[in-house]
């Protein structure tokens, strides 16, 4: 399990001839289910360079130090992504930032950044700050409801007999 945070800066690296292609920038989660999408690629200076995209099926391992693909060709426009894709990454339903509240109406946080389980490349938790859960806290992915406009929206702590919500299918 790493967290978002740690995945942002690995070089993206073609395992055929040993290239750096780029580095992750950003990283693209599905709002409505948690699974990663890919990665915002950038070819040049952490606040430079030319932004390509390597989506999630061109990737070939997400190691300690580097996320691996085999061949540069992978690595195409934002314009030419899948549509889920670009509609992750063009809406605004960005988990990190974004306040939770609970299906009862308290407000429990804020997202800091999201844990990812990279064999099955999707959330696992999010680690909330502010609110009633101090920062750091996890909040178990399962307990997600809905991410929209404007609020993530989770089961109340005490209804643990609920079916786990989008982010909790394998």
């Amino acid at each position: 399990m790493r967290t978002g945070k740690e995945l942002i800066g690995l070089a993206i690296v073609d395992v055929r001839d040993g290239k750096k292609l780029g580095h992750a920038d950003e990283i693209v989660i599905s709002p409505d289910d948690g699974r990663l999408l890919g990665f915002v690629m950038k070819d040049g200076g952490l606040f430079s360079g030319k932004e390509s995209i390597v989506e999630i099926g061109d990737v070939r391992s997400i190691g300690r130090d580097a996320i691996t693909v085999e061949g540069d060709e992978v690595a195409h426009t934002p314009e030419a992504s899948a549509e889920a894709f670009r509609e992750a990454r063009g809406s605004d339903r960005s988990l990190v930032g974004r306040k939770i509240v609970t299906q009862g109406g308290t407000v429990v946080g804020q997202v800091h950044d999201i844990v990812l389980n990279e064999e099955q490349r999707r959330v696992t938790s999010l680690t909330i700050g502010g609110g009633l859960l101090e920062q750091g806290d996890a909040l178990p992915a399962t307990r997600i409801v809905s991410v929209g406009p404007d609020l993530i929206v989770i089961r109340d702590e005490d209804d643990d007999g609920a079916a786990p919500g989008p982010f909790g299918a394998n």
